[in-house]
């Protein structure tokens, strides 16, 4: 009997222990599942856009004119010239990708950075003003905002130990000229496992050096893209009046986003600035005034016949009819 009851504790200990294995073995890959989880809801999302541009092919539309903007943060090492790697990055990304914008390169080499109320918030209203003229239809401004190392702890009672994690945090914010409201204000971050021996070797130095960041922010940018390519697909195209003369309109906006003589325009008023208790400012919608016909199309200005008698000034809009 005795000998028998020794050879059941025997058993449980081994069970006992098996467990703890296993146990181990799913704490310490349960970050990994957690990234490869998120790795495939990318690739899908991906897939599906694909999907999407295939069903709905370019020249069913117009193009969307986009500005990037790259916001330099503090100066600490691993974020010295994001300003610059953001709007080149990005800019790479739409023009592969993105069938659905036209970049204007000079507005955000111009921009170093957006205007910005008292409070620190992006200022839309004024980046619609400046936006208009030149017919950008929406700013992208990409902040890095953080970088920093994470610690946890991983694995099972005497089997735990230390894993490090280099994350980077960006700030993506698309304002509509349309309006000065934003379409996107989102923070999306992404993590690296940085080896310790290696985390070590940044402690000491007291930096994050910018070959280490860049895999991240490579991962972080184009996550930006594809968000920046969504909102492009959601949205109607909206041109802007600049100038009038009696029934003729002269629109911010030409070949190069894909209007033809012949188009039919809806015509809208310049309605009226809205301000919140903030200080914001936003521009509502004006009503349709009637509707146009493209006369002549240049590269970047269109005029159009208004063909009923109506008020139109600068300041309104138009979209596709």
């Amino acid at each position: 009997m005795a000998t028998e009851n020794k050879t059941i504790v025997g058993q449980l200990r081994i069970a006992a222990m098996l467990m703890g294995l296993l146990v181990f073995l799913i704490c310490t890959g349960c970050t990994t599942i957690k990234d490869a989880a998120k790795g495939t809801a990318r690739t899908v999302s991906e897939s599906s856009r694909k999907a999407v541009d295939a069903i709905t092919p370019g020249g069913s539309g117009l193009k969307h004119k986009i500005a990037l903007i790259g916001v330099e943060g503090r100066a600490e090492p691993g974020q010295a010239g994001f300003d610059t790697h953001f709007s080149q990055a990005l800019s790479e990304y739409l023009r592969k990708e993105c069938r659905q914008v036209l970049l204007d390169e000079s507005a955000g080499a111009i921009m170093k950075s957006p205007p910005r109320l008292a409070s620190g918030q992006i200022d839309g209203f004024s980046l619609a003003m400046m936006g208009r003229p030149r017919g950008v239809n929406f700013f992208v401004i990409g902040s890095l905002t953080d970088v920093r190392f994470l610690d946890e702890k991983t694995g099972f009672w005497w089997w735990k130990k230390t894993r490090y994690r280099l994350r980077a945090t960006l700030r993506l914010e698309i304002v509509d000229s349309a309006t000065g409201t934003k379409s996107v204000d989102e923070s999306l971050w992404e993590e690296s496992v940085v080896d310790e021996m290696r985390y070590e070797e940044m402690k000491e130095t007291g930096g994050i050096p910018p070959t280490e960041i860049a895999p991240i922010l490579d991962r972080l940018l184009r996550e930006a893209g594809q968000k920046t390519c969504e909102v492009m697909r959601s949205q109607p195209w909206r041109g802007f009046i600049t100038a009038v003369d009696r029934n003729r309109l002269t629109i911010s906006a030409g070949r190069a986003v894909g209007l033809t003589q012949g188009s039919v325009l809806e015509v809208f008023d310049k309605g009226r600035v809205v301000e919140n208790k903030n200080g914001q400012r936003f521009l509502s919608p004006g009503e349709k005034i009637g509707e146009a016909r493209v006369e002549s199309v240049a590269a970047d200005q269109t005029e159009v016949v208004l063909n009923q008698s109506a008020s139109a000034s600068a300041g309104g809009t138009v979209r596709l009819r």
